[in-house]
């Protein structure tokens, strides 16, 4: 499979993107499904570019204050990553109490994964993330909430669904946006009726006169499993046998690369280094820059002293890091065809053995990776193999003290 139409692999995408991002069209138009919105978000969470460099990008064109949308958009990804630098695995659990008295199903419902459920706003939310491994995020909002307040489907099962299809899936945007929907995230739990999504999707995605067409209080009634019989209607819609045949085809989840796309990558570390030339000489690259797969910038910038020196830029996906969090071939796709097109050699396997082969080279060569954090098994390997790592510069000064609300964040870095 090649990489995704909607997102190519090329610098200039995201340059155009940024190019034509305006902080007064994002605003007025952000929360309509064909709205102004950057659809940047595979590239900064892949590396292409960092934040700092997203912000840079508008301001050099438009101003850009704390008070505008745009800004506060950029922030909430800072502000989940500054979370998860401090809560580690525990993003991936209630950081508040559930809603009292609801049991939540531990796997997905086959008519949601098949995009069959008879409400147009689901079915046309599943069908667009698998066509283009992407979703706006006001789809993304309604599609969590569905799942986990009228399917009664615990977050977490949700989360981790949605993060193996999407492009930009990255583990605390994605997995703390389910928390903030489900109310363990926030102080209340997040819902919307047909009548939100006729003023914001298109026709095609909407569902007048069914029973997503209520009042708030009547969802809040069925979040809270005090109206069974209500949220028991969205089951039985789904459940009608004529919409099998609406089933879409779903794409596999693969904790590694699907056949198709393994051509011209190294599984083996001895047959790398074979490759890499054995032992380097002294005329060699005296640098690697080891590119992971959250660090895809098209440039060499390993932290060394002597910048204009040799340097050999090596692909590394760590598969350990995936069996937990497998991807579908899209996203393998726009991860690998990028690594191919911007490395000397693409690795892919495990990143411990390869550093350890690694650190058998001549004294004087330097290893280094670049990159913000995606999956804490490549960099806990990194780590420990002592390799140079260096994180692009935030654009938001990092709060001295954990934040638990994005208010209080925004509040502990004012002045930026």
């Amino acid at each position: 499979m090649p990489p995704s139409e909607d997102f190519p692999i090329s610098d200039a995408a995201w340059q155009a993107r940024l190019a034509t991002l305006h902080p007064a069209r994002y605003a007025k138009t952000r929360n309509h499904l064909n709205g102004a919105v950057s659809r940047l978000s595979p590239y900064i969470t892949h590396g292409y570019l960092s934040l700092r460099e997203a912000v840079e990008g508008v301001r050099a064109r438009h101003p850009l204050g704390r008070d505008d949308k745009l800004f506060a958009e950029f922030a909430w990804r800072a502000f989940f990553h500054h979370v998860w630098a401090h809560e580690g695995s525990r993003i991936f659990s209630d950081l508040r109490p559930a809603i009292a008295g609801v049991r939540y199903a531990a796997q997905m419902p086959d008519d949601v994964i098949e995009g069959r459920t008879g409400l147009a706003v689901i079915d046309q939310a599943v069908a667009c993330l698998y066509q283009t491994g992407y979703l706006h995020n006001h789809a993304r909002m309604w599609l969590a909430s569905y799942l986990v307040h009228l399917r009664h489907v615990h977050w977490r099962v949700g989360a981790d669904w949605l993060y193996g299809h999407l492009l930009d899936g990255d583990l605390a945007s994605n997995h703390l946006s389910w928390q903030w929907v489900a109310g363990t995230f926030s102080t209340k739990p997040y819902l919307f009726n047909a009548e939100n999504v006729a003023r914001y999707a298109p026709a095609s995605w909407q569902s007048a006169g069914g029973p997503l067409d209520t009042s708030y209080e009547h969802l809040e009634m069925m979040a809270r499993g005090e109206d069974e019989a209500g949220r028991q209607r969205f089951e039985a819609l789904a459940a009608v046998p004529s919409r099998a045949a609406f089933a879409v085809e779903v794409p596999g989840l693969y904790a590694q690369p699907p056949e198709s796309l393994s051509e011209g990558l190294y599984t083996d570390v001895q047959r790398l280094m074979a490759a890499m030339g054995g032992p380097t000489p002294r005329e060699g690259p005296q640098h690697i820059d080891l590119v992971h797969a959250w660090s895809l910038v098209s440039q060499c910038r390993v932290w060394r002293s002597d910048p204009d020196g040799p340097c050999l830029r090596l692909g590394v996906v760590h598969l350990p890091g995936r069996a937990a969090f497998p991807w579908s071939a899209r996203r393998w796709a726009f991860v690998l065809e990028r690594l191919r097109a911007i490395c000397d050699f693409v690795f892919v396997g495990d990143a411990a053995a390869l550093l350890v082969a690694l650190g058998g080279l001549p004294q004087g060569v330097k290893t280094a990776c670049y990159g913000q954090p995606g999956c804490p098994e490549t960099f806990q390997a990194f780590r420990v193999a002592g390799v140079l790592q260096k994180e692009p510069p935030g654009f938001l000064t990092e709060p001295s003290r954990p934040c638990r609300s994005f208010s209080q964040f925004i509040r502990a870095v004012d002045g930026c």
